[in-house]
């Protein structure tokens, strides 16, 4: 059976989703599962070349002290999902759509799952500016795909349209946040979920 995860690469909850999703196989030990990672822009409209993270998180949160009060509690639950986020780190929010497009690139050597990881980390803990062509290039290089190859395909436009049209279909399922868990095409649940209940949800899907 197929999971499908709607998903954004500067999405925290996203990544929280991804440690409890862990958690809940972890339990269920050898389940016959696959993980496809889905494309979601929480940001469809970001410039190309993204903005300076204040001013965005300005923008998006009516300010700095209400942002501060959004991702401390974000960073609170990371850390109880063994999760250290180092906000403070990040200087700039960027257009994610490249970091999409890799991640589909990676899903044809097989590596999606490490790419995912790997431009979570890199965002999220060491502040990396994800949307930099240079920085796709390296991380990719990180988790075993010819750097050469990387930069073609990134200086190309293949997979663009992918990204746009999996945001799309993500959003006539009616999901407008993420993470997103969708099963067999119609067994839906959205949001960064405790363990039992995602497992309840595989479990689930798997039966019908």
């Amino acid at each position: 059976m197929y999971l499908d995860i709607y998903y954004d690469t500067i999405c925290p909850w996203c990544l929280i989703g991804k440690k409890r999703l862990e958690l809940a196989l972890q339990s269920r030990g050898q389940v016959s599962l696959k993980l496809r990672w889905k494309p979601f822009l929480l940001n469809p409209n970001m410039s190309p070349d993204g903005m300076d993270r204040q001013t965005y998180l300005e923008h998006k949160f009516g300010g700095t002290q209400r942002a501060k009060r959004v991702y401390d509690v974000i960073a609170s639950t990371g850390l109880e999902n063994g999760i250290d986020f180092k906000f403070d780190k990040i200087k700039y929010t960027p257009n994610s759509v490249n970091s999409h497009r890799l991640v589909n690139f990676a899903e044809t050597y097989d590596l999606d799952q490490k790419m995912v990881e790997r431009l979570f980390n890199a965002f999220f803990m060491e502040g990396l500016n994800i949307g930099d062509t240079a920085c796709l290039i390296e991380l990719a290089r990180e988790v075993g795909l010819d750097a050469d190859a990387v930069r073609s395909f990134l200086q190309s436009d293949a997979q663009k349209n992918e990204v746009m049209a999996s945001d799309r279909e993500a959003r006539e399922l009616g999901v407008h946040g993420v993470p997103a868990f969708v099963a067999r095409d119609r067994y839906v649940i959205s949001g960064a979920q405790d363990p039992k209940i995602l497992g309840k949800f595989i479990d689930t899907a798997l039966n019908g």
